[in-house]
């Protein structure tokens, strides 16, 4: 399973990289202030939201299991369904792929220092590995591909346009088998343990809605950028969740578990959201085909 999810990370964001035209430092360059407030929102922002519902009425009688969830998928940002779940929702997916990038270059610095919060934070005591170690993983899994993706693109056009629809393809067999095989063996569980503890699924779905807030108030007017960053904040990366999960507690079955049903409640709290947007874009689009 560690492999396969290994495996799944490396072709999605080496498959990411050979999708954006250059490194892209255009959004670093135009706009600073953009790229600084969905950094600081998904990256410290949402973990702290989550800390603070741990704490509020709402986090009491919560599981521990269900607590650390909460806060593995709210400190590992850069989802890699992001840029294909944009499409859905906006005329230019380009703008994910941008911010999905510097998202996993962030989340290098940012899981490694949320990581030691966890034992004190989410009241479980299996998160012993230390953070430059986790940092490595990151790197390895997220960054590394990612870049190797942005020098082939850039270096090796050519080979790029030829194979790259095959690796598209094989990147998105890999996530579409990862996704089947861990429902399969998690969804068995997942569903029972959402409906034991009731409350902890309620905090996962506020959590989504108020991840979808916040990526809509820092959005400008901008119709793309109020369809893209929303979902940007609220779709963590269950994929590094649950490979951190696999290398530090490989036999937290419940918490693998708890993972799989964040990625349901996320499912099910943003779906009126991507209706919305969805609606919107198809009649922002309707002009331009008369």
């Amino acid at each position: 399973m560690s492999l396969l999810i290994a495996l799944a990370l490396f072709l999605v964001m080496v498959s990411l990289g050979l999708n954006l035209p250059s490194m892209r430092f255009d959004l670093l360059r135009r706009r600073p202030a953009l790229l600084l407030r969905v950094l600081v929102v998904t990256c410290i922002g949402l973990p702290l939201i989550a800390i603070l519902l741990l704490h509020s009425p709402l986090g009491e009688g919560v599981s521990p299991t269900m607590a650390t969830a909460v806060m593995i998928m709210a400190i590992c940002p850069s989802a890699p369904m992001i840029t294909l779940k944009s499409r859905q929702v906006a005329k230019d997916p380009e703008l994910a792929a941008k911010l999905q990038f510097w998202s996993a270059c962030a989340a290098v610095i940012s899981v490694p220092l949320w990581i030691s919060q966890l034992p004190t934070e989410a009241g479980e005591a299996i998160w012993t590995i230390p953070a430059k170690d986790v940092a490595a993983q990151v790197l390895q899994v997220q960054l590394v591909p990612l870049l190797l993706g942005v020098i082939l693109r850039r270096w090796r056009g050519a080979w790029v346009e030829r194979w790259n629809p095959l690796i598209q393809k094989t990147a998105s067999i890999v996530l579409l088998l990862l996704l089947v095989l861990i429902l399969l063996v998690a969804l068995p569980q997942a569903a029972p343990l959402l409906i034991r503890d009731l409350q902890g699924a309620l905090l996962m779905l506020i959590l989504t809605i108020a991840a979808l807030g916040l990526g809509f108030l820092i959005a400008s007017q901008n119709s793309d950028e109020r369809s893209t960053l929303p979902l940007v904040v609220s779709m963590r990366n269950p994929g590094l969740a649950l490979l951190l999960v696999q290398r530090m507690a490989p036999d937290a079955m419940d918490l693998k578990a708890a993972v799989v049903g964040y990625v349901l409640m996320t499912a099910l709290g943003s779906a009126p959201f991507v209706k919305w947007r969805t609606s919107i874009t198809a009649q922002q689009q309707i002009p331009a085909q008369d």
